[in-house]
């Protein structure tokens, strides 16, 4: 009984540190010296622009994170990167 109590422990406690990882990682995807080209990025930029009203700034972001998708399949990473800053940008208007 006790290793069952154990092992539930150990995984919900493996569960929540899994879970803050993912929050930190995309709470520091928008940190511009700390911005990574990865799904996960991607995912929280994109999240920040459906949250925006519709507009210019919105339509700007979109298009940046259509071209930083483009440079991300075509392995390239620092333009990836600069595209997402401008969409950042964007969204921070």
């Amino acid at each position: 009984m006790r290793k069952l109590l154990f092992g539930n422990s150990m995984s919900r406690t493996l569960t929540v540190v899994i879970f803050f990882n993912a929050l930190l990682a995309a709470a520091f995807a928008h940190e511009k010296h700390r911005m990574q080209c990865t799904q996960t990025s991607i995912n929280a930029i994109h999240a920040d622009i459906q949250a925006m009203k519709d507009g210019e700034a919105k339509r700007i972001a979109m298009k940046e994170m259509k071209l930083a998708e483009d440079m991300m399949a075509g392995k390239n990473m620092e333009g990836c990167v600069a595209h997402m800053h401008n969409a950042v940008e964007a969204i921070e208007k």
